[in-house]
């Protein structure tokens, strides 16, 4: 028996919307990526609603730790203003447009991007809360 030390990368793409009454159809490109490291330095993930009701666009990156899953949001899309959780810069960039299409572009990657990453779509960023 031999073990193979190709290092993959496996990015598994959802998706989330806020409200499942009225959510927007969103459609995320490609659903499943593999990528070699040592052939790749960069993942590109793509998502599109087309909702004008729904002014931001969100990604969020879930692993599965031997421990727990977790979820942590790597940032979001206003229109064309990208903003970005610290631990994710700056290998980690949004562009496009929140209304339209965006894309997620992971450089350098690394086994520790391995993940299912989510796109959503919202009327609101969630990073701020209204005071009572």
């Amino acid at each position: 028996m031999f073990k193979v030390f190709t290092t993959f990368i496996t990015i598994l793409l959802s998706f989330l919307t806020e409200e499942v009454l009225s959510s927007p159809n969103i459609n995320q490109t490609p659903p499943h990526l593999l990528r070699r490291t040592s052939e790749h330095k960069e993942a590109r993930l793509d998502c599109f609603h087309g909702d004008n009701s729904y002014p931001y666009m969100l990604w969020y990156q879930q692993q599965d730790t031997s421990e727990q899953k977790t979820m942590e949001l790597i940032g979001y899309l206003h229109y064309e203003n990208p903003t970005m959780e610290k631990k994710f810069e700056p290998r980690f960039t949004l562009t496009g447009h929140s209304k339209a299409n965006a894309t997620l572009v992971i450089s350098n990657i690394s086994l520790s991007d391995s993940a299912v990453y989510y796109c959503a779509a919202s009327v609101h960023s969630g990073a701020h809360s209204d005071p009572p």
